[in-house]
């Protein structure tokens, strides 16, 4: 016989701001159900208790309600540990204090008799309430079913006040059904998804977690601190860079969405925006939010018209949107996959069977390595570190009824997939989280879970080393790679159920965790996810496999004949190849092996900058060095987050016998190049390989990079010249001779020279033009002098992957330049340098974009293309992507319209091999 439960009496959700209380609280209410006007109102709970919470203990509440109408209101709960029914005591009073209110009671002092001496008791926690109630569904007396109150809470202790916001409604009489129903529908209407428990536990745990800091006090109640200024109606010169970096994954994650996308890339595509942004918080806001702070940049307009405040909330503000519409592109993705049979399924859809036997791997598997750390300010329980992007659950508990509530965290296992195959089924997984939530007696027994929030941390992605004071520059990167993990964080994402009052508490943690590394700035919000923390794991679901969900396999270009050296076709003729259309093994990787293997071959020099792991290029060097051929690395260290794989690779080198260089000071060298050199018969023969793109076989495929293969005396010379400075002068390249371009010092004066080439050649009425192609254009000096080539009559036409802040089409500056953005199955890596030149055009790849990065503070190289047909080939290239019937059109406020044109992809003409 089964029985009903009890009728619904009272409900209560967590509302997130003011705004949303205002707003609910004169909303109308569903259900065509009829309320009162709001009807404001303001009183304190105090909870008295002795210091050792003796009340506590028994499980018995005391408080004094003061202000909440004509009289005070003093209320006594006793829980009986027995079972028995609760006592209520419920008095009207006029005294404002205890002792007074108790004198006005003898009922209610004799009950606290039994247990404490009354003169104990002193007020614990001091709850200011600010109402609004309205009453709803009258009955035929006009008297109120329904009560609703939308509540304000703010708890002070020690000088620190907290405040957060619930509604709660209670049944006063009649139809427990349509009660129910009203608060399923304010759910639903209003997306209220986190149900709100006791806020006395709520403002207990606050005030556990008491921080007196005043600066972060006064900035969260400052308008300031979130207003966005009123744009200004002139033109600035410059777009914002993180602004425009933001649009480009939105371009990416338009990939995503687009149902023509097969499903398993659609997959891939929303863990690479997932990894973009991980990576702007890492290396960008951590700058924006300093200059927010700093009184003397926080209103002071840049380049972009911005002040600091403003660059800051608009980047949030586009970073919310863009998180939100990739959530409704997972649902939409995880919706497809279902439909072809691979299906994320919640704990409660399984049968006992399959769950008893995830319980039982979560038993062998799984708990043994979890270790749940308190969060508490107890001596003996330091706060628990909490990891670089790594998945966490906090753990809300009691130990009893009348416990206070606790709170916990421990890291997920990164040794165990965060999809598990559900036992039996063939491709539906459950993930982790929700495995682990399900099964967390296993971890806390014998306690009252509350709820588990899955959260992430993302710390910042900067190293601090000091390296002019290094006496090992590998070394000191090594200590400092391995600090990293303690920098202070800049984001916690957490689950769109976890209450505020938990993610208020997880990042006390972090500011306490600040505190204790001596870092100035903590994070301040949280970041509510709706959906999955971190996509990534999606391009994990088991797919079927269906040739219709992925690209078709690349069909790459016929290689040259094995049976023929490389060097004796690089003695003919230059070599340019098109990765991935043009197979990185059957060039890079097969100019490397043969130079390893070859006996005539003497040295090796190479500059590696992200090269993977495991890495076909390094292996070669290995296996050259072991021959007994002289091999030189140059190896840069800095190579923000391959520290580590670069640390490894220097060293393994060096132990095969080769020469590693580190790295200079100040500078990264990001160039790619190698020098292969071989002894034949008189003579010593230099080979040189130049690459827009790294050393990397992985990256090879996925990106698109163009490589020249050389025997020419001139560039071999530059490229011979710029590792002798590289290797023996420990100073950044003054400039080369022959042709080749190097930054730091030699790249943008040469680059503005062109330019400025250009714009003379137009205002003498000679043929006058610019094409580039590269991923980011963010340099001042270098669009500045773009758009004085466009004032003069020169058409300037972009292929501009990634950052731009350049104001393309602006009458009297721009009107010349066009910009056009490329994404798609690969990820655009090449750069191409055309300049017109007055009809006799002049041809540049390299591995510099137009960056103040890449121009001022690295080492770059860009060498000139003489050959007619790799002229004519970089020409198909440019005009292929400038014409992409897919590609995305850059206006001047920073905006991109997809064409849907009828020109074909370049991508797809080109995998196509199509003239």
């Amino acid at each position: 016989m089964t029985t009903n439960p009890p009728p619904r009496r009272s409900f209560r959700y967590e509302l997130r701001s003011t705004e949303q209380r205002l707003a609910l609280a004169s909303a109308p209410l569903p259900l065509g159900i009829v309320a009162t006007e709001p009807r404001r109102s303001a009183h304190r709970d105090l909870y008295f208790d002795t210091d050792d919470e003796s009340l506590r203990r028994r499980g018995i509440t005391c408080r004094l309600r003061v202000g909440a109408s004509e009289f005070n209101l003093l209320s006594l709960r006793i829980d009986d540990a027995s079972g028995a029914p609760t006592t209520r005591v419920d008095v009207p009073v006029r005294a404002s204090d205890l002792a007074g209110a108790l004198a006005e009671s003898p009922l209610a002092a004799r009950q606290l008799q039994a247990y404490v001496d009354a003169s104990l008791l002193e007020p614990q926690l001091d709850l200011q309430v600010e109402r609004i109630t309205r009453a709803a569904h009258h009955d035929l007396l006009r008297r109120p079913r329904f009560e609703l109150h939308f509540d304000s809470y703010t708890v002070r202790h020690s000088g620190v006040s907290r405040t957060f916001h619930q509604l709660c409604g209670h049944i006063r009489r009649g139809d427990g059904a349509k009660f129910a129903a009203l608060a399923d529908a304010l759910s639903k209407q209003h997306d209220l998804r986190i149900p709100a428990g006791d806020p006395r536990a709520h403002a207990e745990l606050l005030v556990r977690w008491r921080r007196s800091d005043a600066r972060r006090d006064e900035l969260d109640g400052s308008d300031a601190a979130i207003r966005i200024a009123p744009r200004n109606d002139a033109v600035h010169e410059l777009l914002n860079p993180e602004l425009s970096l933001v649009a480009f994954q939105g371009r990416v994650l338009a990939l995503a969405a687009d149902p023509r996308t097969p499903l398993r890339e659609r997959l891939r595509f929303l863990g690479i925006v997932s990894s973009n942004i991980d990576e702007l918080y890492m290396v960008r806001m951590s700058s924006l939010r300093a200059a927010a702070k700093d009184p003397h940049e926080r209103s002071r307009r840049g380049d972009d018209g911005l002040t600091a405040l403003d660059r800051l909330a608009m980047v949030e503000d586009e970073v919310a949107s863009l998180l939100a519409a990739q959530s409704a592109c997972a649902r939409d993705c995880l919706r497809d996959a279902a439909a072809v049979g691979a299906r994320m399924v919640p704990w409660a859809s399984l049968t006992d069977h399959e769950r008893d036997v995830l319980r039982a791997r979560c038993v062998d598997e799984i708990h043994p390595a979890l270790t749940p750390l308190a969060m508490t300010l107890s001596p003996g329980h330091p706060l628990p570190h909490l990891p670089h992007l790594a998945l966490s659950l906090a753990v809300v508990f009691r130990r009893g009824p009348g416990d206070t509530p606790h709170l916990a965290e421990f890291e997920l296992p990164s040794d165990v997939p965060r999809l598990m195959p559900v036992p039996g089924r063939a491709a539906d997984v459950i993930a982790i989280e929700d495995l682990l939530r399900a099964n967390l007696d296993l971890l806390h027994p014998n306690v009252q879970v509350e709820g588990a929030h899955l959260f992430r941390v993302t710390r910042r992605g900067d190293l601090t080393l000091d390296e002019e004071g290094a006496d090992n520059l590998l070394t000191a990167v090594a200590n400092a790679t391995e600090r990293r993990p303690y920098n202070a964080a800049v984001r916690v994402e957490v689950e769109r159920t976890m209450p505020a009052f938990v993610a208020e508490l997880v990042l006390e943690s972090l500011r306490r965790d600040a505190e204790t590394q001596g870092a100035e700035d903590a994070v301040e919000d949280v970041q509510v996810i709706d959906g999955l923390i971190d996509l990534r794991c999606l391009a994990d679901l088991p797919l079927p496999p269906n040739a219709a969900l992925e690209y078709a396999p690349l069909v790459t270009r016929a290689p040259l004949p094995g049976s023929r050296p490389m060097f004796d076709v690089l003695r003919e003729r230059d070599l340019l190849v098109h990765h991935p259309f043009d197979a990185f093994d059957d060039y890079v990787i097969r100019f490397l092996r043969e130079a390893a293997d070859d006996p005539a071959v003497t040295t090796i020099r190479i500059t590696l900058y992200r090269v993977g792991d495991p890495s076909p290029v390094v292996e070669c060097l290995l296996a050259a060095a072991r021959a007994g051929k002289r091999v030189v690395a140059f190896v840069e260290l800095k190579a923000r987050f391959d520290e580590e794989h670069n640390v490894a690779w220097a060293r393994a080198l060096e132990k095969a016998g080769g020469n590693v260089v580190y790295g200079l000071v100040g500078l990264k060298t990001h160039a790619k190049v190698a020098l292969v050199i071989r002894r034949e018969g008189e003579k010593l023969q230099r080979y040189a390989h130049v690459s827009t793109g790294n050393y990397n076989a992985r990256a090879g495929r996925q990106y698109t990079d163009l490589g020249l293969f050389t025997s020419r005396d001139d560039l071999t010379c530059d490229i011979a010249d710029l590792f002798n400075e590289l290797t023996g002068s420990a100073r950044a390249p003054q400039g080369l001779t022959r042709g080749a371009l190097v930054a730091p010092h030699q790249l943008l004066p040469a680059m503005l020279g062109l330019i400025a080439r250009e714009t003379a050649n137009a205002r003498a009425g000679r043929p006058a033009s610019i094409g580039i192609k590269v991923n980011g254009l963010a340099d001042a000096e270098v669009i500045r002098a773009l758009y004085d080539a466009s004032r003069a009559g020169v058409q300037v036409r972009l292929v501009v992957r990634g950052i731009c802040t350049l104001r393309p089409g602006v009458p009297g500056m721009s009107e010349n330049i066009s910009v056009v953005s490329v994404v798609g199955r690969f990820l655009e890596h090449s750069r191409i340098y055309r300049f017109g030149n007055a009809g006799a055009p002049e041809y540049y790849i390299g591995s510099s974009d137009l960056r103040p990065r890449n121009l001022r503070r690295r080492v770059e190289i860009l060498v000139p293309v003489p050959d007619p047909a790799h002229r004519a080939e970089l020409d198909r290239i440019l005009e292929l992507y400038l014409a992409d019937g897919s590609g995305w059109t850059m206006d001047a406020d920073g905006h991109y319209a997809v064409r849907h044109g009828e020109a074909p992809s370049a991508q797809v003409v080109l995998a196509a091999g199509e003239a």
